[in-house]
């Protein structure tokens, strides 16, 4: 047992998001958790999540017409979560990349650094 999994004889177990380069920006927390991230969110990364569900619903509408009339408000729907899983990537990601120093962060160090 190796980190609560059992892992084939010989595995090599590595750590996971392990980057060599050094940030541009102050690290805040060099491994983020997924609460961290979430609670970092900006209000700009709020709006990505809403303009990638609104802007791909629209597609869901067209692309259910195309074939049958019945599917459109079910394809836009679907598009609909799909959009905004995708803008909470995008948000998460630029999220965690503000919280290790890869992207400017110059709120982030203000409020974090001094409550720490």
């Amino acid at each position: 047992w190796v980190g609560e999994r059992l892992l084939p004889l010989g595995a090599v177990v590595g750590e996971m998001g392990v980057s060599k380069d050094i940030p541009k920006y102050p690290c805040i927390y060099p491994n983020p958790s997924f609460t961290e991230v979430t609670k970092n969110f900006r209000t700009d990364d709020y709006k990505i999540i809403a303009m990638a569900t609104l802007a791909s619903m629209p597609y869901g509408y067209i692309a259910g017409t195309s074939r049958l009339p019945q599917m459109r408000v079910p394809s836009m729907v679907m598009a609909g979560i799909i959009g905004l899983h995708g803008g909470f990537f995008i948000a998460y990601q630029q999220s965690g990349g503000r919280l290790m120093g890869r992207l400017a962060n110059d709120n982030e160090v203000k409020e974090l650094m001094t409550s720490k």
